[in-house]
């Protein structure tokens, strides 16, 4: 008996990816629920930044409708393109917690499935990748990378970071 060749074609999707292409799985359906989730997320994670340190939350929420340039065609990392059209908002969450190590913060925003939170017990979320899913669908919906300021608690140095996915890498 010979083997047959399958006609069938596999491949790999990186978690980006599976996620960019099944983004209502995390509650990114359409923009009103994309809205909420974003806004959920950060301050969930803003939370999660103070509590686990025994720090009571000074948290500051920010969404701010952008002016409406029209349709905006995006290319994605395969070559294939999306419509988009609507307002654009800008969601700024800034808290007092520890802050991030800043040699983290490009993977902590930029790369799927790398977290703190496989390593701690988290007290909220369930994988880490709410944020992130909120950088990845404003990066498909606008086209323009996340902007992260942090600064650890008593250091007085501030770093920021703009932000993308590469979503066929799963990588920033």
């Amino acid at each position: 008996m010979s083997e047959v060749e399958s006609i069938e074609k596999f491949r790999a999707l990186s978690p980006s990816e599976f996620f960019y292409r099944n983004r209502e799985i995390a509650g990114f359906s359409n923009p009103a629920r994309a809205l909420y989730q974003t806004v959920r997320e950060l301050v969930e994670n803003a939370l999660d930044a103070t509590d686990t340190h025994h720090i009571l939350p000074d948290v500051k929420v920010v969404i701010k409708s952008e002016s409406n340039d029209g349709s905006r065609t995006l290319t994605n990392n395969e070559g294939s393109t999306e419509e988009y059209e609507g307002i654009l908002y800008s969601i700024q969450v800034e808290d007092n917690g520890i802050g991030l190590p800043p040699q983290h913060v490009p993977r902590a925003f930029g790369q799927l499935l790398y977290s703190s939170k496989y390593v701690l017990r988290q007290s909220r979320g369930m994988f880490g990748l709410g944020a992130k899913m909120a950088i990845l669908y404003g990066q498909i919906t606008t086209g323009r990378p996340a902007e992260v300021i942090t600064s650890q608690i008593l250091s007085k140095k501030i770093y920021y970071f703009k932000v993308s996915i590469d979503i066929a890498n799963n990588t920033p």
